[in-house]
Parts: C-alpha cells; sequence; structure tokens
C-alpha cells in the first residue's frame, strides 16, 4: 500500500465543514470565513496520524453571493510525527486547497467539489500528494438536530496493494443534536477495504472559544493496513473563527 493512503487529511473534515459562525464580507461578491484551530491528536478518517502529538491549524473559505456558491477554501496543518513511517515520509506540515459549489434549498445544504492535500516538508519519492472529489449534505432535521452525510473518492481511484485496489472510497454520516450545555454528535465512517471508525463527542462554546472533545474507536483488522497506528482515541480541541 502505498503511503498516502494513510496519510488522508483533517482537512477533509475541518476545511468542509461550516462551523465557522463569523464572517467578513467582501463586497457584494461573498464572505470569508476562517478559524485558528489546536487538538491533541491528529484523526483523519479514524486513524491516528502523528505519533499522539499535538496539530494546530489555520483554515480559511470563501463563499460567493450567488445562488449556487462557488467555495473556495485553503489550510495549513501543522502536525510532526516523532517518528515517520518510512524513511523520509515524515514531514512538518500539510497544505490543503479545495473548490467546490454549495446550494442550500430550505432546511438542505449540498456541497460538491475537489481538494488537494500537498505535503511539501515529505521526500518526493513518496508521492504523498493527493487529491479527492467530495460530496456532501447536511440536513436541518429540527432546530436542535443536523444530520450529515459525505463521500470522498480518490482522484486516482485508490491504491494498489497485495490484495488489488484500496483507499478509492469514504463514506461518513452523523448526527448532532444541541442539549443545552453542549452539543452532542456521534459518526460512522467506512473507508472501503482499510478501515472503520466510530466517533461520539461533544462541543462547548464558551467565551468565543469553541472546545471539542471526541472519543474515536477504529477497525483496523483488515489486512490492508500494515502500519500499527493505535485504535482508540480521547482528542481534545480549541478553535476561534474569526
Amino acid at each position: 500500500m502505498i503511503k498516502k493512503i494513510s496519510i488522508s487529511s483533517l482537512a477533509s473534515l475541518v476545511l468542509l465543514s461550516q462551523a465557522a459562525n463569523a464572517q467578513t464580507k467582501v463586497g457584494n461578491a461573498g464572505v470569508v470565513t476562517g478559524a485558528i484551530s489546536a487538538s491533541s491528536n491528529y484523526v483523519s478518517k479514524g486513524l491516528e496520524q502523528n505519533r499522539d502529538q499535538p496539530t494546530a491549524s489555520l483554515t480559511g473559505e470563501f463563499a460567493s453571493s450567488t445562488d449556487i456558491q462557488v467555495i473556495l477554501g485553503a489550510g495549513v496543518f501543522y502536525a510532526r510525527p516523532d517518528k515517520p513511517v518510512t524513511s523520509g515520509a515524515g514531514y512538518d506540515y500539510e497544505l490543503n486547497y479545495n473548490i467546490g459549489l454549495r446550494k442550500t434549498i430550505d432546511k438542505l445544504t449540498l456541497d460538491a467539489g475537489y481538494i488537494y492535500f500537498a505535503y511539501p516538508s515529505a521526500q518526493a519519492r513518496h508521492n504523498l500528494d493527493s487529491g479527492s472529489y467530495y460530496a456532501k449534505a447536511a440536513f436541518q432535521a429540527t432546530k436542535d438536530t443536523k444530520l450529515n452525510i459525505s463521500y470522498e473518492a480518490d482522484d486516482t481511484d485508490g491504491a494498489l496493494s497485495t490484495t488489488g485496489k484500496v483507499g478509492q472510497n469514504y463514506y461518513e454520516v452523523g448526527i448532532s443534536h444541541n442539549l443545552g450545555p453542549v452539543t452532542a454528535n456521534v459518526a460512522y465512517g467506512d473507508w472501503d477495504d482499510l478501515i472503520t471508525h466510530f466517533r461520539a463527542g461533544i462541543a462547548k462554546e464558551f467565551m468565543g472559544l469553541n472546545f471539542t472533545a471526541d472519543y474515536i474507536d477504529n477497525d483496523k483488522t483488515r489486512a490492508n493496513l500494515v502500519d500499527p497506528h493505535n485504535n482508540k482515541f480521547v482528542v481534545v480541541g480549541v478553535s476561534k473563527s474569526f
């Protein structure tokens, strides 16, 4: 299995989310949102990526004022593992770029586009850079309850392993509910022929900061996943929208 399958990005959750509350108008063209974040670990699609090291990130998004919005996003994620899985495959930071379209119809918001992950500090021979096409739907079922579903397709149709192609598609479904003191959320993800995972967490906004705590449990019993990551995590984080 080539390394890029093990490195698929945390940014797919951050850049494609709509958690940021602050907005800055860009004339009549649209609005810009951004967030700065820190978390205790780097877990993406159920996989721990950086050997229990903290991660800092800065993300931004432009959304046009058109009926079908044009979305332009970018982010930088600093996460330095103690030891890379393969010599020369370590990285200090990750850059992400996405472009897409967004349409809101009453309580339903639809997103579709392309996101690219780059690792400039890793040796080029490991070919870590990758991209994915994505589609996402969020439905505000009630005032306090939201349903989410997302899909990603690797733009190179996954990677070859000893048993054939793996990692072509990723699916995730989730639900969040405002309980008053905190917002609770659960999600289930499946990265075909690689891993499945379950996540349960809470979020709380306090003094302009958004605090999160998540428990993540994955199933790495599939033969194609050879890197011995942990499979149970508690990840805490804090972010500030601007």
